[in-house]
């Protein structure tokens, strides 16, 4: 059973998963839950936020998550719960540090997340908030969360804890891994694995629509681990190839009929040598 229900989960296009804490206590205050689609409180237990995901879908509509600056729209905001008063520099964890089973909560439902929606587990697709500036150039208001983990502090800083949580997060989806794929040949016929695959305009590009579970598509080509698809209604688009299951390769080639000349040239020719042996 998934750490969070379907039904919290429309199927919609959306494009990337956002991290964050709340700069609260452990509990999710109304406040938080107005702010996130989804919360995790300090003893694991996972909080569905007041905005639906499909708000954020598209075109933000009234009552969407407003999580990250300039960065709503197609992008699910998470929250632990916690770091009420804590401080940056000298580090102070405050009165509501992250905790171990808080962590691991959220792995899980950021996992539950990208499966369901087909989001590749990549820096750009999921960072907490602190990454977001540096990786996606999104101008942000000196966010840090989430830069140090009080329970683990063998890692400092922005990539290092959004690499551990990708890394997590990778185990986490049950084989799903972000290593470059064998090579896909042209020609071949996918099937789309999760319910809902964002399907994109280019490799790492901008969503645009998605195609359900069991969804056939012919494979035009590939960049990486991309996957340039022909969808049934005859769209070309891309879509990450480790939500995609190739299930049959290109069309053989139609086998070429002996051509008759070349038997009688073949015969002549043994002919010939045999007379040249024989006058030897």
């Amino acid at each position: 059973m998934t750490i969070i229900p379907t039904e919290w989960m429309p199927l919609v296009p959306m494009a990337r998963i956002i991290g964050h804490w709340t700069a609260g206590n452990h509990k999710a205050s109304d406040t938080d839950r107005r702010a996130y689609h989804v919360l995790v409180e300090g003893d694991g237990k996972v909080i569905r936020g007041v905005p639906s995901i499909d708000l954020n879908s598209g075109s933000i509509k009234s009552g969407y998550a407003a999580h990250t600056l300039n960065c709503n729209t197609n992008s699910i905001g998470v929250s632990m719960c916690g770091m009420a008063g804590a401080v940056e520099v000298p580090f102070s964890a405050g009165r509501a540090p992250l905790t171990q089973v808080q962590w691991n909560a959220f792995v899980q439902a950021v996992a539950a997340l990208a499966r369901r929606y087909g989001i590749p587990v990549t820096p750009k697709m999921i960072l907490f908030h602190a990454e977001v500036q540096g990786t996606l150039g999104i101008t942000q208001r000196n966010k840090w969360d989430v830069i140090r983990l009080p329970f683990d502090p063998s890692g400092t800083g922005a990539k290092a804890v959004g690499d551990k949580l990708r890394r997590e997060v990778t185990k986490a989806m049950s084989g799903v891994n972000i290593a470059p794929p064998d090579p896909v040949p042209a020609g071949g016929v996918g099937r789309v694995i999760p319910p809902a695959l964002n399907t994109r305009n280019g490799p790492n590009g901008e969503v645009t629509g998605a195609l359900r579970e069991g969804t056939r598509v012919e494979i035009i080509g590939q960049n990486g681990n991309w996957l340039n698809i022909e969808t049934p209604a005859g769209f070309s688009v891309w879509a990450h190839r480790d939500f995609i299951e190739v299930v049959d390769g290109p069309p053989a080639l139609e086998p070429t009929k002996p051509d008759p000349r070349r038997a009688i040239i073949d015969r002549i020719r043994r002919d010939l040598d045999e007379l040249e042996t024989m006058g030897a």
